[in-house]
């Protein structure tokens, strides 16, 4: 299981002016030890988001993901993967670095979490392995900064969790 904090206010603020563009596969690495038979694999998965690429009417995101696969300890199976997305920028004012990179993290994952899944899921089966299933996941949302008494907020910060993307 897979989980990001987020700050769910900063990722509204950026996400009302931004709409997908393109998701595209820019980077793979996949190795697979012939000499270990095909077992259930324990698993080691890890992602991490950036921002790539940013004007006035564009934002680009890294997701790079890392998937390791053991077999009775010894690593079987080492796949990275490297997807940039693309979104187009509205907003008149500029948008807040921090936000920005909030937005990145939720959205971008979002976005090409299902891409990964099947992926790792064909590419772990052609290599003679269980077809490896990419779960859910997680976003915890950020816990909010205590209110001061004169600033005023554009969207509410919340504590209560507000789900599972799937």
């Amino acid at each position: 299981m897979s989980q990001a904090t987020v700050d769910f206010a900063a990722v509204a603020r950026v996400s009302r002016f931004t709409e997908l563009k393109d998701i595209r596969l820019t980077d793979v690495s996949a190795k697979s030890d012939p000499k270990i038979i095909a077992a259930p694999l324990e698993s080691e998965f890890t992602q991490e988001s950036s921002v790539v690429g940013r004007d006035s009417e564009s934002l680009e995101v890294s997701c790079a993901y890392h998937f390791v696969g053991r077999s009775a300890g010894e690593q079987a199976i080492s796949i990275d993967i490297t997807y940039l997305v693309q979104y187009a920028l509205t907003a008149k004012e500029p948008l807040a670095d921090e936000d920005v990179s909030q937005f990145a993290v939720a959205n971008s994952t979002l976005h090409s979490w299902p891409f990964v899944r099947e992926f790792l899921h064909g590419l772990t089966s052609r290599m003679g392995f269980p077809p490896f299933k990419l779960g859910v996941m997680h976003f915890v949302p950020m816990k909010p900064a205590p209110a001061k008494e004169d600033a005023k907020e554009e969207t509410p910060k919340t504590e209560e969790p507000v789900g599972e993307v799937k």
